[in-house]
C-alpha cells in the first residue's frame, strides 16, 4: 500500500518530468530554427546529408517527447483514479525512459552544434 505522502510525491515528480519535456520540446524547436537559418545556400553533399539527418532527428525526437508526455499524463491519471494500487514499477520505468530520452536529446544538441559550426 502506498501512503498519501508517497502518492503526492509521485504525482509531483511526474509534473516535474512533464515540465522537463516541455522545456526540451522548446529546445528542439529552437534547434530546428537554427537549422533553418544554417541550411540556405549549402550545396556540399555531406552538409546537405547532415541537414537532412538533423531535420529528421528533430522531428523524431519531438514525437518521442510527445509520446512520453502522453505516457506521463496517463500514468498520473491512473494513479489519481487508483491511489492505493501502487505505481512504483511503471513509475520507475517512465523515469528510465525520461533519463534515456534526455540523454539522447542532450547528445543530439551537442552533435548539431558541432555540425553547424563547420
Amino acid at each position: 500500500m502506498i501512503t498519501e505522502t508517497q502518492h503526492r510525491t509521485m504525482i509531483d515528480e511526474c509534473k516535474t518530468w512533464h515540465s522537463t519535456l516541455v522545456s526540451y520540446r522548446e529546445k528542439i524547436h529552437n534547434l530546428k530554427n537554427e537549422l533553418y537559418y544554417f541550411a540556405p545556400g549549402k550545396t556540399d553533399h555531406e552538409v546537405l546529408t547532415g541537414i537532412e539527418h538533423f531535420h529528421n532527428q528533430f522531428h523524431i525526437q519531438l514525437i518521442n517527447i510527445h509520446d512520453l508526455k502522453h505516457e506521463i499524463k496517463h500514468h498520473v491519471h491512473e494513479a489519481q483514479l487508483h491511489p492505493n494500487f501502487g505505481y512504483r514499477i511503471p513509475h520507475h520505468h517512465i523515469k528510465d525512459k525520461l533519463d534515456l530520452l534526455v540523454s539522447d536529446l542532450d547528445t543530439l544538441e551537442q552533435e548539431f552544434h558541432q555540425f553547424s559550426k563547420q
